[in-house]
């Protein structure tokens, strides 16, 4: 899901838990997990991938939008960080870190559900570290092969205008007629794996 899909549902999230509770600490924990979770995006890009010299957003934007990433560490990203949060929050029950695993848990529910689509091979399993891990966090290994995917040529060009928006502009391939179809997304469950 693109940035502005998880801003939306961060405050929405956020205001329900508030309408709710009346809590200003547990919707602002909402919102920083639906949302600032993406943080580790842009650490990826200055640090994996040495872009440094460009920290510019509308630079970090249009390389994302691109899909221009070579490698996806995505430390923030992670079923695993979630259950050592889940363990703290067991242990020190606060407000704010409850919140933050909500949101953070609908971030990642979005994120399983609409990148599936777009292009990861297997959308669960790619939000484990261990599992990017095993796959050395390399792009060309945890998403579908370019054949599969269609980037438009002009993604990353608008970046403000693509922040704001819900899906990425990445879709499965067409069909050709007479070859096989190919699953990506969710519906694709074990075959996915034949894609490595």
């Amino acid at each position: 899901m693109l940035p502005g899909g998880h801003l939306a549902t961060g405050l929405g999230l956020g205001a329900l838990t508030y309408a709710g509770t009346g809590s200003a600490e547990l919707a602002a924990g909402c919102l920083a997990g639906a949302f600032l979770i993406d943080a580790d995006h842009y650490l990826d890009y200055l640090v994996v991938e040495g872009q440094w010299r460009r920290p510019g957003p509308l630079a970090f934007l249009r390389y994302s939008f691109a899909e221009r990433s070579r490698r996806l560490l995505l430390l923030l990203h992670s079923w695993e960080l979630l259950a050592a949060l889940a363990l703290l929050a067991a242990a020190w029950p606060r407000a704010a870190l409850l919140g933050y695993l909500a949101g953070a848990l609908l971030h990642l529910a979005f994120d399983v559900r609409v990148n599936g689509e777009a292009g990861v091979r297997r959308p669960i399993a790619f939000y484990s570290i261990g599992y990017r891990t095993a796959h050395r966090f390399a792009a060309e290994r945890l998403l579908h092969p370019p054949a599969l995917r269609v980037v438009p040529p002009d993604a990353g060009a608008r970046p403000v205008r693509d922040f704001f928006g819900w899906r990425p502009r990445v879709r499965p391939a067409p069909v050709v007629a007479g070859e096989p179809a190919v699953l990506v997304g969710p519906a694709a469950g074990a075959e996915s794996g034949a894609l490595r």
